[in-house]
């Protein structure tokens, strides 16, 4: 009796292969249908972008004007920590592009009067890159940032110090926070800052810090619609991470490679006021050779080139930041 029971159930099952199998080969004979061109360009149609663009979202959309290419690709680095231009699709610099984010950011906040930099002398901090520092450049907060996505995160940064010390300052006195506590270090300032891009990036998002300032502008520029977000049809699709692209209408109707062409004079112009010849002059610096005379200066600290000192600090800051991070050369 069992034996029945077991050959009508395998019985049932083969039909039902079979009834399945015979189905789907009728699927695949019948032509598929062909979706209307017109409503699947309706549905990445680009719009009109929504507010204004920032100096970090001009670096981002026109990389290759203002980062230098890529040398060589790093041993164990992962896809997502690239860095490429999205006119030519060329391979640039990840370190040498957030370094310009920054900069050009920063460099606009101090000339909008949002800022203000001042130098004060410091031990040696032991950590790469030599040689080190016998200074240090902090940042004063003068009033609220404009909006963009570096700009927002920098102005979280210093909430959530100010905060901080205005919390301890009332356990000590009621006088509130006091004067030298306004001044903030750039490694404490761009530590915070990352931490508030990150709570609000996916795990999919996120890499590396030279990656996270890059991704963290494009995804700012996405939900402004000056980029247009890839299509994510399948899973597949979310986790292989590709680029966006930039929105015609947007290009056009902000004249955006006029105001990148713009933003590029406005760079030379603050570096001839501020900086030093040499550093003009030399393509690589500061990842190349840096006076000494900068880095242990002789002469009072507010003499030194500011240009040089914003850059130099920006520099030192990114890579002792990213040797805190997992490496991929490690296996990490």
């Amino acid at each position: 009796m069992v034996q029945v029971v077991i050959v009508l159930v395998l019985g049932a099952i083969g039909l039902w292969a079979f009834w399945s199998l015979l189905r789907l080969l009728q699927g695949l004979s019948k032509p598929r249908p062909v979706a209307d061109p017109k409503t699947d360009q309706q549905d990445i149609e680009p719009v009109e972008p929504e507010g204004e663009i920032a100096n970090d979202g001009l670096v981002y959309m026109f990389a290759g004007k203002f980062v230098k290419p890529a040398t060589r690709r790093a041993l164990g680095s992962i896809p997502r920590d690239r860095a490429f231009d999205l006119a030519s699709d060329t391979e640039l610099d990840p370190r040498d592009f957030a370094q310009e984010i920054v900069y050009t950011t920063l460099i606009q906040l101090y000339e909008n009067g949002c800022i203000k930099f001042r130098l004060v002398p410091r031990d040696a901090s032991f950590m790469p890159p030599f040689p080190h520092k016998a200074w240090e450049l902090r940042v004063r907060q003068l009033q609220s940032f404009p909006s963009s996505p570096i700009c927002d995160s920098l102005n979280i940064a210093f909430e959530m110090i100010y905060k901080r010390r205005a919390k301890k300052a009332e356990t000590a006195s009621k006088d509130g926070i006091p004067e030298d506590d306004l001044w903030v270090s750039l490694d404490d300032l761009l530590e915070n800052a990352l931490k508030a891009m990150r709570q609000e990036m996916s795990f999919w998002e996120r890499g590396c810090i030279y990656s996270d300032l890059r991704n963290y502008v494009g995804i700012g520029l996405t939900a402004q619609r000056y980029l247009v977000a890839p299509r994510q049809d399948t899973w597949l699709d979310r986790i292989r991470r590709k680029p966006p692209t930039p929105n015609p209408v947007a290009m056009e109707s902000q004249n955006l490679e006029a105001e990148a062409e713009a933003l590029l004079k406005r760079i030379n112009a603050f570096r001839a006021r501020f900086g030093s010849a040499a550093a003009c002059e030399d393509p690589d610096w500061p990842a190349g050779d840096v006076d000494p005379g900068l880095l242990q200066p002789q002469c009072p600290l507010e003499d030194l080139p500011l240009d040089d000192c914003l850059r130099v600090s920006i520099y030192e800051t990114l890579i002792a930041i990213r040797q805190l991070e997992p490496s991929g050369e490690a296996g990490i």
